[in-house]
């Protein structure tokens, strides 16, 4: 379609289109991140070890760490002491040059980005050190567990690792959003939480090497 056609068929559609951002942004939006953040929600449970978790993709933000990766006097809602947490999971989108206007677009098909599962290890979270030698670092434990690779993520030398999620079928979505059964629709969703289940063991051990390696922040005395 060439841009003539696509601005008449815009210009002719405008309501349609002002109609269609409240409904994505507001009542679809929402209902799909919640049926979202209820299947991160039950896996976190299931873990074989204690996690915190904060699932509420649609007003603010979905991530989960294990209890082993935190420690007091770590909040989720005080920013400041997220440098008492050394790694955590989340959930958000690729990036790259381009982004699409609606985060629902990355849980389907597109040419511009893609929904993940990110672990990062929190370089905050560690004593200070430069530059070099963390990349250093997390290019060793990068070669040193293979298998993370090999389950499916991408290795950034900055220090996270990812796991893009399968594109969602549109046609399962729209019978389930009438049902009101959306957590059958999110299959590639449940199937990449399962497989960060199974890479979950070799984070952990990269962690507690950092730890061992750079020391965590030390917890400030109050005044």
């Amino acid at each position: 379609m060439n841009n003539v056609n696509a601005a008449k068929l815009i210009i002719e559609n405008l309501q349609l289109l002002e109609q269609a951002k409240a409904l994505i942004e507001g009542e679809v939006g929402e209902t799909f991140f919640k049926a979202v953040d209820v299947v991160i929600q039950q896996s976190v449970d299931n873990f074989n070890e204690d996690m915190i978790a904060e699932c509420n993709y649609y007003e603010n933000e979905t991530w989960f760490l294990s209890t082993k990766w935190q420690k007091e006097p770590f909040k989720p809602t005080d920013h400041k002491t997220w440098k008492y947490v050394c790694a955590f999971y989340e959930l958000t989108n690729e990036g790259g040059e381009e982004e699409n206007g609606w985060a629902l677009s990355n849980c389907f098909e597109n040419d511009v980005d893609r929904m993940i599962f990110n672990f990062a290890l929190w370089k905050n979270g560690f004593n200070k050190v430069s530059a070099k030698d963390w990349k250093e670092f997390v290019v060793k434990m990068n070669q040193e567990y293979p298998q993370i690779e090999q389950l499916g993520f991408k290795f950034n030398p900055e220090g996270n690792w990812y796991l893009p999620i399968a594109s969602l079928d549109k046609q399962a979505v729209i019978v389930n959003y009438e049902r009101g059964t959306l957590e059958d629709a999110l299959t590639p969703i449940t199937e990449a939480l399962d497989t960060l289940k199974q890479a979950h063991p070799y984070f952990d051990q990269i962690v507690q090497a950092a730890i061992a390696k750079f020391g965590r922040v030390e917890v400030e005395e109050a005044v």
